[in-house]
């Protein structure tokens, strides 16, 4: 609130400095306003803070906040994912199971290409290697590495590829958490708006899963997180 109000102090002075009318100053603050949000976005934060616009600026500015201090425990939860996919993978297919025919064929065309091109990527900077791929592929691919028609053929033993998995949890619970966490992950990488969003379930979610896939990365995650300090701090 402070500095855009300081950007508004600084952008009044101007305009009296300039000799122009209240009508110049308020042209001038509308375009200091479309420097830093477009109005399609501006909106959205408009309409929750019932049209007021210096709360408006306010809110868009502590989502960019919320959405930061959600990266650490957003990014454990796709790592831990993806190393036990990955694992899975080499364990069913070798370790260049990337090119293994059965494998391509069970991820049917869509997955085929994704994968196809994240070999031919690091094909071009040098050697491709289980490490490389599972770091080239997104969060999205490895979700679905968990679709109900893999359930069968990679996943039979499932508590043991994920050993620390609650009995209680289901193969359809895991997937639709990590389905959960992969949309709210895509709204934040994306800078989309969270304001709305149960800020509070969300983060307990994100950290329920990774100590779903692994206890020990959840304890040693929590004390990077911010959002809880955050979510204190969003404007009234």
């Amino acid at each position: 609130m402070s500095s855009i109000a300081s950007l508004y102090g600084e952008k009044r002075q101007d305009v009296k400095k300039n000799g122009l009318d209240l009508k110049g100053t308020v042209r001038s603050g509308k375009a200091l306003v479309s420097n830093i949000i477009s109005q399609e976005r501006l909106t959205k934060y408009l309409k929750a803070a019932g049209y007021d616009q210096s709360r408006a600026l306010a809110l868009y500015g502590w989502n960019i906040q919320i959405s930061e201090a959600f990266f650490p425990v957003l990014g454990a939860s796709e790592v831990c994912l993806r190393n036990i996919i990955s694992a899975k993978l080499v364990a069913l297919y070798g370790q260049s199971w990337w090119d293994d025919p059965v494998f391509l064929a069970q991820i049917r065309k869509n997955g085929t290409r994704i994968v196809k091109t994240a070999r031919d990527k690091l094909k071009t900077q040098g050697a491709v290697t289980t490490g490389g791929m599972t770091a080239e592929l997104n969060f999205g691919f490895w979700v679905n590495m968990l679709l109900p028609r893999h359930e069968p053929v990679f996943w039979p033993d499932l508590h043991v590829a994920f050993p620390d998995l609650p009995a209680a949890v289901t193969y359809d619970a895991l997937y639709r958490r990590c389905d959960a966490v992969r949309e709210f992950r895509n709204r934040v990488f994306h800078h989309e708006p969270i304001l709305n969003r149960n800020i509070t379930k969300e983060y307990s979610q994100i950290m329920e899963l990774i100590t779903w896939l692994s206890p020990d990365k959840a304890k040693w995650i929590k004390p990077y997180s911010r959002v809880m300090t955050v979510v204190r701090q969003k404007p009234k």
